[in-house]
């Protein structure tokens, strides 16, 4: 059967921009990026004295994620990343990254994927550039180091 126009497609791709960010159940914030999820695993290089010129691999550790947020600087910003980096003994945390199908102002509308990360702690925040000439939105950027990334 053929697809009708203005219907939405089983195949069609997700949306980067329609995303949110949680930590546990309640939404730290709206953020306008999320960079870094990745999960890789180090490979090994050896020989086998059977076939000395071959380069074999075997696996090793995985290695953790780096994850960054951007999100701009609210007055009543809710969640304080500096005060959890400055923590005598920082505390792990999981962060929830929802993207759906397509969002909308109030959120995400139809399916989404989840990712876990799990085990977060932060590692990094900086403040974009304070300048007296410019009327760019002032950007607070977190990193943090995630133990293991899971899909839900």
């Amino acid at each position: 059967m053929p697809v009708e126009l203005g219907r939405r497609n089983d195949i069609d791709p997700l949306v980067s921009y329609a995303f949110e960010v949680h930590f546990g159940e309640s939404i730290v914030a709206r953020f306008s990026g999320v960079d870094g999820l990745s999960s890789e695993v180090e490979m090994i290089e050896y020989r086998d004295s059977a076939d000395p010129n071959v380069i074999k691999y075997r696996q090793g550790r995985m290695k953790p994620a780096r994850v960054t947020f951007k999100r701009g600087v609210a007055v009543a910003n809710g969640t304080d990343f500096l005060a959890w980096l400055q923590e005598d003994q920082i505390t792990a945390k999981d962060i929830y990254v929802t993207v759906g199908k397509h969002g909308t102002g109030a959120g995400i509308v139809e399916e989404e994927i989840t990712w876990w990360l799990q085990d977060c702690k932060p590692t990094k925040w900086s403040l974009g550039s304070l300048e007296g000439n410019s009327n760019n939105a002032l950007i607070e950027t977190f990193e943090v180091v995630v133990s293991k990334i899971t899909k839900k």
